[in-house]
C-alpha cells in the first residue's frame, strides 16, 4: 500500500509533511507504491489528490488531470464545462510557472462557480481536488520551483461503467441515445461488448446496483437502453458497421468453446487482424447462452445474428468437436499460435443426498442438462409433478421451462430464505406469476420412490445460523421438522463445474481445488505457453456479462503475447482495475435529490400468455420510451489520474 505525504481525500486533510517515510499514512485508497513498474508521485481523482513524494509537481498534476477532463470529460453543452474547465486548467499551469496569491483566489472563485452551476456532475466534482489543494496546501504552490513533472496517465469511467464486468461506457452511449443516435450508441457498446443484444435481454445488470440515481429512486434501467440500440439496427435492417483496427498480422488463434468468452474474444481479435477458428462441442453458437437459457429468455435467432456479425471479421466455427476426444490440446498448440480454452461449466453438482444414485426414473441428472436436453431438441421425459432444487438462475429456468411443459404442479425448494437466492429478483417475481410454488428454508434429504420410479422426496425444514465463508447465513437442519412432497420428477440444479477430462498431467495446466483452469492474475494465461483461458472454466459458473469481460481481455493479452512475445497490463488498464477494486460507487453518498423521473419499465406478456409457449415475453422499448429513460441518466462521468515517475 502506497505511503501519503500529504493530500486532500474526501473531505479529510492529510497531513505528514516534516514526518519520516515510516510515519506517513496508508493511502486511502488500494494502490501500491509501486504501480505497474513504475514509481508512484501523485494520485487525482473525484474525492481529492494524494501525494506520495516530496518532489512530486502536484500543480502540474492538476492543471494535467483539469485539462483531460475538459477533453473528454466534458460534453460541452453547458458553459462551466466546457469553458470552465478549460481556464482552470489553463491558470494551473500560468500558477506553476509564475505563482500569484491574486491569481490562485481568483481560480478558487472560478471552482465554486462551476461547482455551483455546471448541469451534470462531471465539471463540479473535476474541481473538488483543485479547492482542496488551494483551501489547505497553498503554500506548496509557492514552493513549486524544485518540483518535477511526471507521466501522467488517465482512465474515465463511471459508477455504473465500474460495475459492469465488460466496462461498458454507460453514461456514453445513453448520451447517444437521448440525441437518437442509436447507431452511434451502438458501436460504444460493442468497444466493449460484442453481444449487446444478449446482454440486453439476459444480463443480471451489476451495474444498476451502482446507479447514483437508485440512491435516490429507481436506478435506470440500463440493460434495456444497452439492448435498444440492437434491436433499432436489427429490426431497421440495417447493415452492421464492425471497424477492423489491422491488417492480416498472419497470426492464428484456435479457440475452444463458442459461448460468450469464446465469440468475445473471437471478434476483438478477428478485428486485431488475427485469423480465428473456434470449436464447439455443441452443434449451434452460444454455449450456455443457447442451450441454458430459454427461448423466452433469449431467443436464439437473435443470438445467431449477434455470431454471425462475429462470423463477418472471418472468424470461423467448427461445431460437434470437443476437446479431449476429437482435437487435442497438443495439436492446437502446434497448430496456431496461441489458444484460448473457453470451454464453460457445463457439469451439474450432485445434491447428496440418499437414493439420488439408485437410477429410479424420474431423476434428472441435473438442471443443465435438462435445459440442455430441451434445447437441443431431444426427447425430455418428464412427469406431471416436478421438483427443482437449488437457488440460482439455472433453477428459475427450469421450473419456468418445466411449467410450460405438460405439467401440473412445478416447485422449487432452497435451503435458505428467497432473500439469499442468487437468481434475480425479478426472475423469481416472474416464475411466482407463473404460478411456480417455492418452498424456502427446507432441503431434500432422500428421495422417495415405489418401483423404481420418484414417488415422493422425504425434506426437512431449515433454519439460518451463523454466516459462512460465503458471508450469508448457513442454513442448519430444525431437528424433527421433516415432511413429504408428491413429486414424480426432481432436477437438482444446485451448481455446475467445468469439464476438465481433457486434462492430462503432461498439459502442464495447473487447476484449482473447485476444478476450474488456473490462470495468472489479470492476465488470463495458464503455466503453458501460449495457452489462455477464459470465461466459468476458468473461476466456475458466473454471468454472461462476466464471460464477455474476460473474453475482452484474454484477447488483448492473446494479441500481445502473439505481436510482441510478452503478456503484460497497460498502465491505463493497471488504473481501471485499481478503481473497480478501489469502487467507484458510493452507496452512503448523500445525493442531492435530482428532479423525479419515473422509471420506464419494459412491457411484458401476461403469466397466461407467457406460460402458453416459449416466445420472447420481454417487448422492446419504442423509440421514444428510450429517450425518456436515457433522460433519467445523470451522466455520472468521473476520471482518476495517476502521476508516474518517468522511466530515465
Amino acid at each position: 500500500m502506497a505511503k501519503v505525504l500529504y493530500g486532500f481525500f474526501k473531505g479529510e486533510v492529510i497531513d505528514n509533511r516534516g514526518k519520516s517515510k515510516d510515519e506517513w499514512t496508508d493511502a486511502p485508497v488500494k494502490i501500491d507504491e509501486d504501480f505497474n513498474g513504475k514509481k508512484l508521485k501523485t494520485f487525482v481523482d473525484w474525492d481529492g489528490f494524494l501525494v506520495f513524494e516530496e518532489k512530486a509537481d502536484i500543480l502540474n498534476a492538476l492543471a494535467e488531470y483539469m485539462s483531460e477532463i475538459s477533453t473528454y470529460g466534458c460534453c460541452g453543452r453547458c458553459f462551466p464545462g466546457r469553458v470552465g474547465t478549460k481556464i482552470v486548467s489553463e491558470e494551473l499551469f500560468k500558477l506553476r510557472e509564475n505563482f500569484s496569491k491574486e491569481k490562485l483566489n481568483l481560480l478558487r472563485d472560478l471552482c465554486v462557480s462551476i461547482n455551483d452551476s455546471a448541469k451534470c456532475t462531471v465539471a463540479p466534482t473535476s474541481v473538488v481536488p483543485v479547492l482542496g489543494f488551494i483551501d489547505n496546501f497553498a503554500d506548496e504552490a509557492e514552493n513549486n520551483s524544485n518540483a518535477e513533472a511526471g507521466k501522467y496517465v488517465r482512465h474515465l469511467t463511471a459508477p455504473c461503467t465500474a460495475g459492469c464486468p465488460a466496462n461498458v461506457k454507460i453514461p456514453q452511449f445513453i448520451e447517444a441515445i437521448k440525441d437518437f443516435r442509436f447507431l452511434e450508441a451502438l458501436a460504444i457498446i460493442r468497444e466493449t461488448m460484442p453481444l449487446p443484444g444478449v446482454c440486453g435481454r439476459v444480463c443480471p445488470h451489476p451495474c444498476e446496483e451502482n446507479c447514483r440515481r437508485g440512491l435516490t429512486e429507481d436506478p435506470v434501467n440500463i440493460m434495456v437502453l444497452k439492448r435498444t440500440p440492437w434491436d433499432y439496427e436489427y429490426y431497421h435492417h440495417k447493415e452492421p458497421d464492425i471497424p477492423k483496427y489491422r491488417e492480416s498480422t498472419g497470426k492464428k488463434v484456435a479457440i475452444v468453446g463458442a459461448g460468450p468468452a469464446g465469440l468475445t474474444a473471437a471478434y476483438y481479435l478477428a478485428q486485431l487482424g488475427h485469423s480465428v477458428k473456434i470449436y464447439d462441442m455443441i452443434s449451434e453458437p452460444g454455449g450456455m447462452v443457447a442451450r441454458g437459457i430459454p427461448d423466452y429468455r433469449q431467443p436464439r435467432d437473435l443470438l445467431r445474428r449477434e455470431v454471425d456479425i462475429i462470423k463477418s471479421l472471418g472468424v470461423e466455427i467448427q461445431y460437434n468437436t470437443k476437446l479431449g476426444e476429437d482435437i487435442f490440446l497438443d495439436d492446437l498448440k502446434a497448430d496456431y499460435d496461441s489458444v484460448l480454452i473457453a470451454i464453460g461449466a457445463w457439469k451439474s453438482r450432485d445434491m447428496g443426498v440418499e437414493g439420488e444414485k439408485e437410477g429410479y426414473e424420474g431423476i434428472v441428472a441435473g438442471g443443465i442438462y435438462f435445459l440442455n436436453d430441451f434445447a437441443a431438441g431431444r426427447e425430455v421425459n418428464i412427469g406431471k409433478k416436478v421438483l427443482v432444487v437449488g437457488g440460482g438462475n439455472t433453477a428459475i429456468d427450469c421450473v419456468r421451462t418445466a411449467i410450460r411443459m405438460d405439467t401440473e404442479e412445478v416447485s422449487l425448494i432452497y435451503r435458505r430464505a428467497r432473500e439469499q437466492m442468487p437468481a434475480e429478483d425479478y426472475e423469481i417475481e416472474d416464475a411466482i406469476e407463473e404460478d411456480v410454488n417455492f418452498h424456502f428454508l427446507a432441503n431434500p434429504v432422500k428421495i422417495l420412490a415405489e418401483n423404481g420410479k420418484v414417488v415422493g422426496v422425504e425434506c426437512v425444514k431449515m433454519k439460518l445460523g451463523e454466516p459462512d465463508d460465503s458471508g450469508r447465513r448457513r442454513p442448519v437442519p430444525i431437528e424433527g421438522s421433516n415432511f413429504v412432497l408428491e413429486v414424480d420428477t426432481v432436477i437438482p440444479a444446485i451448481g455446475q463445474y467445468p469439464d476438465l477430462s481433457f486434462l492430462s498431467e503432461k498439459d502442464g495446466i495447473d487447476v484449482t481445488k473447485w476444478d476450474t483452469i488456473k490462470v495468472k492474475d489479470d492476465l488470463y494465461i495458464t503455466d503453458v505457453e501460449g495457452v489462455f483461458s477464459a470465461g466459468d472454466c476458468e473461476w466456475g459458473p458466473n454471468t454472461v456479462v462476466k464471460a464477455i469481460g474476460a473474453g475482452r481481455w484474454a484477447a488483448k493479452m492473446m494479441d500481445r503475447y502473439m505481436m510482441e512475445g510478452n503478456v503484460y497490463l497497460t498502465d491505463e488498464e493497471k488504473l481501471e482495475l485499481t478503481l473497480y477494486n478501489s469502487k467507484v460507487f458510493d452507496k452512503n453518498e448523500k445525493l442531492c435529490d435530482p428532479a423525479t423521473i419515473e422509471r420506464v419499465h419494459q412491457e411484458k406478456l401476461s403469466p397466461e400468455e407467457r406460460v402458453a409457449h416459449f416466445e420472447e415475453i420481454e417487448k422492446p422499448y419504442s423509440e421514444k420510451q428510450a429517450y425518456m429513460e436515457a433522460t433519467r441518466c445523470l451522466r455520472c462521468m468521473r476520471m482518476a489520474m495517476v502521476g508516474l515517475e518517468e522511466n530515465k
